[in-house]
């Protein structure tokens, strides 16, 4: 799958933002569980260096403790903290929180372990030995045995506190950066946008090069397009000249030939057929060449005044015979074509109306879209469906009787296909004869 620039870069920045995010994150959550687990060791520490202070200045008074053994000498405690106090005369001093139970203390020797309290909670215990000498405090000389205690609940509860902050903080910022991103993306492929609308406008015909303000990285390529367009319009125009010198050139030796062919006594028809078929393949082929630069940039023409001229002439070419012509064409109403050749396509549609009609011929066009639909109908016998394919072939001609080549429809045909135009060969609802609907794509203007 061929994924667009803007996809690219977007996707690309969504995985290093989530990279880089999911990055950030861990090494918060790190840092912080660390500096957590720190603050709560510290915690318990200040803790055991309060309850030293109060042993070594005699603050802590063992003969006015209760005699359940527990102070509020060191203050209220939470349910999830506790302390303990081990004097030299065996006397325990504890949180309040402990009731008649006592922390769990092994082997006297650990200073820092895990344990659970009578309430049921994980605890983490530091401990610590304070060596007392005589007189120093009311409880007696020699080894005091200090316990302090918190709930691991309580820094799991932080630490939860602070990862839901931390989440949400982030997807915040990831969030907004994918956006700021995906913004950025799209004005830094603006000017290919513009790019691909005034190549868009070339290829329409509404303009003869690119042309627009691009940023230094992007000038040269739309330079460089400038140069092959103007290159490639050189070559076209070349190659129609060469067509119509061709053309041109040819037309005096077919003269000849056709002279002296009737000249003949007896008449050749092999060598009359062989010299009309010589003659249609040159006009086919020479306006094939000669549109080789269809849809070229500005090229359009107006429907209404070609239809009319074209109408004019027609009925001199066929004064013979009584045909009314209808044009019901819009004023202004523009196809993005050379004018030479909707002069060609309209002179052979009615050239050929003309030819079989009984009497009428009507002209019509309507917009569309972005198309122009145009029908050319006629009153004639029209065509049969089995025969029409037939008659878009080169050279089809189903009655050979009526004067021709048989390239009207065919040249018409290349003449569309070179402007994306489409043929159809109908039936007139309207005048019964041949309706050939046609569509071309309409021009601004």
């Amino acid at each position: 799958m061929n994924l667009s620039l803007r996809a690219r870069a977007v996707l690309g920045g969504f995985v290093w933002i989530m990279f880089a995010v999911g990055l950030s994150g861990y090494v918060l959550l790190s840092a912080f569980d660390e500096i957590a687990r720190r603050a709560f060791d510290n915690k318990l520490s200040a803790r055991l260096d309060q309850m030293e202070t109060l042993i070594r200045s005699g603050a802590l008074d063992p003969e006015r403790a209760p005699a359940d053994g527990r102070t509020g000498a060191l203050g209220p405690s939470r349910p999830t903290d506790f302390w303990q106090i081990e004097a030299p005369d065996g006397r325990v001093f504890r949180s309040p929180n402990l009731g008649e139970e006592r922390l769990p203390d092994p082997d006297g020797a650990r200073n820092a372990y895990f344990a659970r309290a009578p309430s049921g909670l994980v605890i983490k215990i530091m401990a610590r030995d304070v060596a007392v000498d005589a007189g120093a405090a009311r409880g007696g000389a020699g080894s005091w045995r200090i316990l302090a205690g918190e709930a691991l609940a309580t820094l799991s509860r932080d630490q939860l506190e602070f990862r839901r902050s931390l989440f949400g903080a982030l997807i915040g910022l990831g969030a907004s950066l994918i956006l700021a991103g995906a913004a950025q993306t799209g004005l830094a492929l603006r000017p290919l946008a513009t790019l691909r609308a005034a190549f868009w406008d070339y290829r329409q015909g509404e303009a003869d090069r690119i042309v627009g303000n691009y940023p230094a990285d992007i000038e040269p390529l739309v330079e460089d397009l400038n140069e092959l367009l103007e290159r490639n319009a050189q070559i076209i125009s070349r190659a129609r000249r060469q067509a119509a010198d061709l053309a041109h050139a040819l037309k005096t030796p077919a003269a000849i030939l056709r002279n002296e062919i009737d000249a003949m006594d007896p008449p050749s028809p092999v060598m009359r057929d062989a010299l009309d078929r010589i003659e249609s393949l040159m006009a086919r082929y020479t306006a094939r060449a000669r549109l080789a630069g269809a849809n070229a940039p500005g090229a359009s023409a107006e429907l209404a005044p070609l239809a009319q001229g074209l109408g004019r002439v027609m009925a001199r070419v066929h004064a013979d015979k009584e045909v009314a012509l209808s044009i019901e064409i819009p004023r202004g109403l523009r196809v993005r074509a050379e004018k030479e050749d909707v002069e060609e396509l309209l002179g052979n549609l009615l050239d050929n109306a003309f030819k079989w009609a009984d009497g009428r011929v009507r002209v019509r066009a309507s917009p569309r879209e972005r198309v122009i639909a145009l029908t050319v109908e006629d009153d004639g016998p029209g065509i049969p469906p089995e025969q029409r394919e037939a008659a878009l072939r080169a050279g089809g001609r189903l009655d050979q009787s009526t004067p021709g080549t048989g390239l009207g429809l065919a040249i018409a045909s290349d003449i569309l296909e070179a402007y994306g135009g489409d043929l159809v060969l109908d039936r007139s609802e309207d005048l019964g004869g041949l309706a050939v609907r046609i569509t071309l794509p309409r021009a601004k203007g």
